[in-house]
């Protein structure tokens, strides 16, 4: 009776208790997804800081106190009137560039106030109707875009918008690839001819 006991006992311990492997960890293909380093910014944002660093380097006075505003590229060729979304998306991320390295640039697009629509909430605008007339802007960033065969020659400068004196200049070349990475259509459908 002991030793059916005992058997008894040694079962029904060793069905309650289950040894568990060891945690192993789980392989996943997109491991690199939640790694911060994954994210990249797009082939322009290179260029973009290239040029914002060119601007400090070479900057002739101290810009420490100076207000600046950014300015949409123009065409070397055209009127000075007209921008292009490659245009706009590289003043947008100048902006961006120029304020990491402690600029003092200022957004004179912003509203003061909130515009609410069924499309959305804007603070942002193009209508000088809805902007002020007078901003303390003391140097502007200037500047002219290229076509060449193989990209676009981006040129830079920053100008005191009073005396007109040239206070910095940059340079650099996005090569046709950075420039076909940029989305023109705002988000629509590509119709292109079958093949």
């Amino acid at each position: 009776m002991k030793v059916f006991l005992t058997t008894l006992l040694t079962l029904t311990l060793s069905t309650a208790c289950t040894v568990l492997p060891a945690k192993q960890p789980v392989a996943h293909d997109n491991v690199e997804e939640n790694s911060p380093d994954v994210y990249q910014q797009p082939g322009s944002a290179k260029f973009t800081a290239e040029l914002a660093q060119q601007l400090v380097d070479n900057a002739s006075v101290k810009l420490e106190k100076a207000q600046v505003g950014v300015t949409h590229l123009v065409g070397v060729t055209s009127q000075y009137d007209e921008s292009s979304a490659l245009s706009q998306v590289l003043s947008e991320q100048l902006m961006l560039e120029l304020h990491r390295r402690n600029w003092n640039v200022m957004d004179f697009k912003t509203t003061d106030f909130i515009r609410v629509t069924s499309n959305g909430d804007f603070a942002l605008s193009r209508d000088y109707l809805e902007l002020d007339e007078i901003m303390p802007i003391s140097h502007v960033v200037v500047g002219t875009l290229s076509r060449h065969r193989d990209g676009i020659m981006v040129n830079t400068r920053l100008v005191d918008i009073n005396s007109k004196k040239v206070a910095s200049v940059a340079q650099v070349f996005l090569p046709e690839s950075v420039v076909r990475q940029l989305d023109e259509n705002d988000g629509l459908p590509l119709l292109r001819k079958a093949p």
